[in-house]
């Protein structure tokens, strides 16, 4: 945990203590959702230090039809997410919307805390307190919640993530949850857990076995997946259900589709949706959509997206290709190399990587670059206790021996120092460090990835870097393309925009996104969307103002004295073969200095 993250643990101790006795909780500290979960568990009775599920009753509550329906929707999405990131030390459940639990799995272990999180099980807050599938029953929206952000201190050791689900027409169902000791990527979890969730929503449509149901999308290959439109056609064409999708597709508000006629949404040149292929439907709005109809054998198991893969891998058939070569490689114990621009999702392509390996093992990264040059040894190997002056008591493990059984993203591996790649190359190939200072070797099991936007091969021929090093690291190179040559920008726009719970996105509002350049690549975009989609809120559309570009507003003369500094800064960083130390050195500025100015541009 860094420094930070401690300050801020402390800070939520003394803020519970003082808020048990009265005292208001200082503004910003939680957020809000989790803010009034504290208040409603205080005004419920609740202690922090009271015992919770040492003290729960043995007798579980009983499963009503409606339960059981949920239950086996919700089950082999569970199933399926269990055997990805589940694990001795968690669980994954759905909970109703009166918090019992329906379906999930435990670890075996039956000393374990989670055990008591069984089927029949209520998770309420007048008992729990503060959780996340409580506070998704209370505000309907997905929630982080991890350590001292829980209500009862018995709880602070868990990480949790949970999201909501949804009914036929969009209202709150229940909960899906991912709780256990420890901590994982939260992003990642919240994906996996969204995708799962979509599909099994999908799922209740099943159960309307009385209509027609039409998969909507703007890319035909997200049809009949979690990511598609679903609406529920009766036999005289009228509208019976629609899920979240289908509602942002056409701009619908909740439930104001019920008993519409499928014609009036669509256009008189539309044609007939087909079983046998995906339809191009031209809506009354003049916008398009691309339509299919399920037939009853396909749609009980709607094809899922594999949890693991995140939004960077998207539906580029090419990266996708790399992907599963990647993933194969890694898991023999090849190392990886991660080649790509700023932005084009190196990191979240390695964690997904690991994932597939061993996702309850450590996964650790450090970006070479942005550490400084007299820090980043101690910072990978660790050092002992007198080292130097200010060292830990006891001394301090390193990167490389905090990941362990686990995996290692060196990022930005072209900025490394030449004297730690000598030092770096010899722990891959003896397969054990020594800390600084320290005279005894520590055994190491780790595998690495290695990213880099620099061409290694310049920086070898430059001497910039090691070429057995390279060799070493780079069992296998993947090129991770730029947004703007990936064939599946529609495709990311869309899981984007899901991830915050965006309105629609108007036709003209997907035309500019699709028109842009991106230098900053998928991370560009998602920030892009991330600001429409809460500057839309409240709103059908996402319109091209919501983006907040300004493609029109006079340069000023700052920018261009910052255009010509960031061309001087590319100039020099493409003569010394993307060397970030060379670099610094040449203009006369720190390699952080340097870093920021990248970012910043």
């Amino acid at each position: 945990m860094d420094a930070g993250a401690l300050r801020h643990q402390q800070q939520l101790v003394l803020a519970r203590q003082r808020f048990i006795d009265g005292a208001p909780l200082p503004e910003g500290l939680l957020p809000e959702p989790i803010s009034r979960s504290w208040r409603r568990s205080r005004d419920a009775g609740l202690m922090p230090g009271q015992a919770c599920l040492s003290a729960l009753e043995p007798d579980p509550c009983e499963l009503g039809d409606s339960d059981r329906l949920l239950a086996d929707c919700v089950a082999p999405e569970i199933d399926r997410l269990w055997g990805l990131i589940g694990g001795p030390s968690w669980t994954i459940y759905c909970v109703n919307l009166q918090g019992v639990i329906v379906y999930g799995r435990q670890p075996h272990d039956r000393t374990s805390p989670l055990g008591q999180l069984h089927i029949g099980r209520r998770i309420h807050e007048a008992r729990f307190g503060t959780t996340a599938p409580v506070c998704v029953l209370a505000e309907g929206q997905p929630i982080v919640l991890v350590g001292t952000q829980h209500y009862l201190t018995e709880f602070e050791r868990f990480f949790c993530v949970s999201v909501p689900l949804h009914g036929l027409n969009g209202e709150l169902i229940g909960a899906l949850d991912f709780t256990g000791l420890g901590e994982r990527q939260a992003n990642s979890v919240m994906e996996q857990l969204t995708y799962a969730a979509m599909a099994a929503e999908n799922r209740l449509y099943a159960s309307l076995s009385d209509c027609q149901l039409l998969s909507l999308q703007h890319d035909p290959r997200q049809l009949d997946t979690p990511l598609q439109g679903l609406l529920a056609v009766d036999a005289a064409g009228r509208i019976q259900a629609a899920n979240r999708v289908a509602q942002n597709l056409l701009g619908l508000a909740r439930g104001r589709s019920v008993g519409e006629h499928l014609e009036t949404l669509l256009g008189e040149r539309s044609a007939s949706p087909s079983p046998s292929a995906p339809q191009m439907l031209t809506l009354a709005d003049g916008s398009r959509l691309y339509a299919q109809l399920l037939t009853p054998r396909s749609r009980p198991r709607p094809k899922a997206i594999a949890p693991a893969e995140p939004a960077v891998l998207g539906g580029d058939a090419q990266l996708n290709k790399r992907f599963d070569a990647a993933r194969k490689a890694f898991a023999a114990g090849v190392p990886v190399l991660l080649q790509g621009e700023t932005g084009t999702g190196k990191e979240v392509f390695a964690r997904a990587l690991h994932a597939h390996w061993k996702p309850d093992a450590p996964f650790l990264a450090i970006n070479c670059s942005a550490i400084p040059e007299s820090l980043i040894e101690a910072e990978l190997f660790g050092y002992s206790e007198g080292t130097f002056t200010g060292a830990r008591k006891g001394g301090a493990k390193g990167q490389l021996e905090a990941a362990n059984g686990g995996t290692l993203l060196l990022d930005e591996i072209g900025d490394m120092p030449l004297a730690l790649q000598t030092r770096l190359l010899r722990v891959l190939q003896e397969r054990c460090l020594t800390r600084l200072g320290a005279t005894t070797s520590i055994p190491l099991d780790v595998r690495v990835i290695s990213a880099t936007h620099c061409d290694l091969q310049q920086l070898i021929a430059r001497r910039g870097f090691r070429e057995d090093l390279y060799y070493r690291l780079s069992g296998l190179e993947v090129r991770l393309p730029a947004l703007r040559q990936r064939t599946d920008l529609d495709l990311l726009i869309d899981r984007l925009a899901q991830r915050y719970n965006s309105p629609a996105l108007h036709p003209e509002t997907r035309r500019v996104l699709k028109g842009r350049d991106w230098p900053g690549n998928i991370r560009q975009l998602e920030q892009a969307l991330r600001l429409a989609a809460a500057l839309a809120q409240g709103e059908s559309w996402v319109m091209p103002e919501h983006l907040a570009f300004e493609p029109s507003a006079p340069e000023p003369r700052s920018g261009r004295l910052q255009d010509a500094l960031l061309s001087t800064i590319q100039q020099t960083l493409e003569a010394n073969g993307g060397n970030m130390t060379a670099t610094a050195s040449q203009l006369g500025i720190s390699r952080t200095t340097l870093y920021k100015k990248l970012r910043e541009a």
